[in-house]
């Protein structure tokens, strides 16, 4: 690890807190800016190489002294865990910075010589309840059940229409059995090696 990512693990301590103070850490350490994405993200690259670094060793170390290898990947996962909590916190930050920007602009992007983040549409979720559905299709349109009585999901989305949280057919019926739920915007950090 190079001096400069050696730097900015050493403030770590004081950024990443315990549940208690989290709320009073959130407005402490606020992004607002590009310059504090930029700073979250420099922290989140030391933190993967100083895991790289003990992942590393800890492989080292597990091959010649295979009767160790118990305490060796304990002391491995318990050095993992302590930056797993660091990446925790600086992800929550870029994600509540992003989604505050992105409100503002929906095409915002955060691109820096650490790392970029970015949203990706999802499509909406379709929630089956089965048994609901297949009976209503056995009673309506039994061309979208299988034999063993299940839904031909992929076909119903191209055959019936969504109309808010429901699904209905041309004439306007309601589909029992399928409730639509909207999902958010992913949200991509991406930490430059």
């Amino acid at each position: 690890m190079n001096a400069i990512l050696e730097m900015e693990l050493e403030d770590l301590e004081e950024v990443v807190v315990d549940e208690e103070n989290k709320e009073e850490a959130k407005e402490r350490f606020k992004i607002k800016d590009l310059d504090g994405a930029n700073w979250a993200l420099r922290k989140l690259k030391a933190i993967a190489s100083k895991k790289r670094e003990i992942e590393t060793l800890a492989d080292k170390e597990v091959e010649p002294y295979k009767l160790e290898i118990e305490k060796i990947l304990e002391w491995r996962d318990n050095e993992l865990a302590s930056y797993d909590k660091s990446i925790d916190f600086f992800y929550f930050l870029l994600e509540e910075y992003y989604r505050e920007q992105r409100k503002l602009d929906p095409k915002f992007k955060i691109s820096t010589p650490y790392g970029k983040v970015s949203s990706r549409k999802q499509q909406p979720k379709w929630n089956y309840d089965e048994d609901k559905l297949v009976g209503w299709l056995k009673a309506n349109d039994d061309k979208f059940v299988k034999v063993q009585y299940s839904p031909m999901k992929a076909e119903l989305k191209k055959a019936y229409i969504v109309a808010g949280n429901s699904v209905v057919t041309e004439d306007g019926e309601v589909v029992d059995g399928i409730v639509i739920e909207e999902q958010p915007d992913s949200i991509n950090i991406k930490v430059e090696a």
